[in-house]
């Protein structure tokens, strides 16, 4: 059965039957099923939105839909970390092909509802329509009990620091898009493209650096640590050093990519977050890390020393490398 043959309203009504209790009802003044949510938020809210479209950020022959919608929400709840919040309500718009499966949007909101339930956030709204692509717009909105981490507070003299590890993802997505090749190691493939499909947003230690007052200035790495690093440097007017060979780097990346750097330079949909931090909390940062390893990477120079990579051969200027950019960059 597709969504052609269910339609829009039943299947809607179908959704609102199984959506669970509002994680915040106190604050929920009405939720699905009129024109708009209504709610009553206390403190300071972050919202953010993001898309995902067949063809452009995935292919739906990668993974199951379950996992499609587990991955929309952990990249909007990852700006979240980066501001240092925590996620509390979302809206979802969906475009969908009319010859969809039922089963394939039921699962879809089984990923969905499922990481969003993990986190304590409740969906209040959103849209379906038709389209010719599958398509994913969702907007998140997140409470801030402690203070706003924008990108705008890194100083000169400050460490530069990245949680996890870096490049896997952009190793995953190669290795959906040219195939798998048999010579390499099947685990090192399965979590390379798993960091691909199921990202992790690194939501306590986001609350925690934020709750502490440590990071500076934070932002998620979406588009590629040089790059994501630029754009916290130019809302910051600092400049910054990385050196390559304090990058954490996975065993899987080092097994496919050997001591080539530039995929943990320039790839994307790490979602990881990158800071930086005052020299005098490396103590308590390391306090922080807990099971998500944060890792020092560099440091924050004047602005006019601009932003570059230590390499093996020397220091070179980031404007040598690209990360993701939608307009400059090939389809999935």
């Amino acid at each position: 059965m597709t969504i052609r043959d269910v339609g829009e309203f039943a299947f809607l009504r179908r959704l609102r039957a199984r959506l669970p209790d509002a994680f915040h009802a106190g604050q929920v003044r009405l939720d699905v099923g009129d024109d708009c949510a209504a709610l009553a938020l206390p403190g300071t809210t972050v919202l953010t939105t993001d898309a995902m479209i067949a063809g452009v950020h995935f292919r739906p022959e990668w993974a199951p839909f379950d996992v499609l919608g587990c991955k929309a929400f952990a990249v909007n709840a990852s700006d979240v970390a980066a501001m240092g919040g925590a996620p509390t309500f979302a809206l979802l718009n969906l475009g969908v092909p009319p010859d969809t499966p039922v089963e394939a949007l039921d699962a879809f909101f089984d990923g969905f509802l499922a990481a969003a339930g993990d986190h304590r956030t409740s969906l209040v709204g959103g849209n379906l329509s038709m389209a010719s692509q599958f398509t994913i717009a969702v907007t998140l909105l997140g409470r801030v009990a402690s203070g706003l981490v924008t990108r705008t507070g890194a100083r000169p003299g400050d460490d530069l620091y990245v949680s996890g590890t870096v490049g896997d993802a952009a190793l995953g997505l190669r290795l959906l898009t040219n195939g798998r090749s048999d010579t390499v190691d099947p685990a090192a493939v399965h979590a390379l493209t798993e960091r691909f499909l199921q990202p992790t947003a690194r939501m306590s230690v986001g609350c925690a650096l934020a709750d502490r007052r440590l990071a500076t200035a934070m932002i998620d790495v979406s588009d590629g640590l040089l790059q994501d690093l630029g754009h916290l440097c130019e809302a910051s007017h600092v400049g910054a050093l990385v050196e390559a060979d304090r990058l954490p780097l996975s065993d899987a990346y080092r097994t496919v990519a050997g001591s080539d750097y530039t995929p943990a330079l320039t790839g994307g949909e790490d979602y990881e977050l990158l800071f930086s931090a005052p020299r005098a909390a490396r103590r308590a940062i390391r306090n922080v890390a807990g099971a998500c390893a944060l890792t020092r990477i560099g440091r924050v120079q004047p602005r006019d020393r601009g932003v570059g990579v230590v390499l093996p051969d020397g220091v070179h200027p980031a404007a040598e490398f690209s990360g993701f950019d939608h307009f400059a960059s090939r389809a999935a």
